[in-house]
């Protein structure tokens, strides 16, 4: 017999997206991310990777305890990404876990970045001026519509 298990979201838990140019920013904020988390998380960033020809920005500064479970599911998007052409980068990470990475050697599976920016610079995520993009955003036009 077969018992149906669902994930439940824990009361701290918050996910965001946003989109510039061709690239997508998810910050995730959660106190802990549990195994059964880290495999619809991947799952879903998996599926967004696709849609954005794999250019990721991950912000991970929010989540309080990394498990295995989590560390295997970031770098198997980060392969996703590379198969896709483009690049998960990973942002925001808390110094403990990056010496664990670094020790461990799986930093080389990750690219750790120190900002947003910075991975924004290596998408070239859009040549706009930042006021276009910014009334792009408040009107919630795509970055990449020309004017006629």
């Amino acid at each position: 017999m077969y018992a149906i298990a669902e994930s439940h979201q824990l009361p701290d838990t918050m996910f965001t997206l946003s989109r510039l140019g061709d690239a997508a920013i998810i910050s995730i904020t959660a106190p802990a991310i549990l195994e059964s988390q880290a495999t619809v998380l991947g799952r879903y960033l998996r599926q967004l990777a696709s849609e954005v020809q794999g250019q990721v920005v991950l912000e991970v500064a929010g989540v309080g305890k990394f498990n295995c479970a989590w560390i295997n599911a970031m770098i198997e998007v980060s392969r996703f990404c590379s198969n896709l052409g483009g690049k998960l980068f990973v942002l925001g990470m808390p110094k403990r876990e990056e010496g664990l990475l670094r020790s461990t050697g799986l930093d080389r599976h990750l690219t750790l970045i120190a900002s947003r920016s910075a991975a924004m610079r290596h998408f070239k995520a859009s040549s706009e001026t930042p006021w276009r993009l910014g009334i792009g955003r408040m009107l919630d036009l795509p970055a990449s519509t020309k004017a006629a």
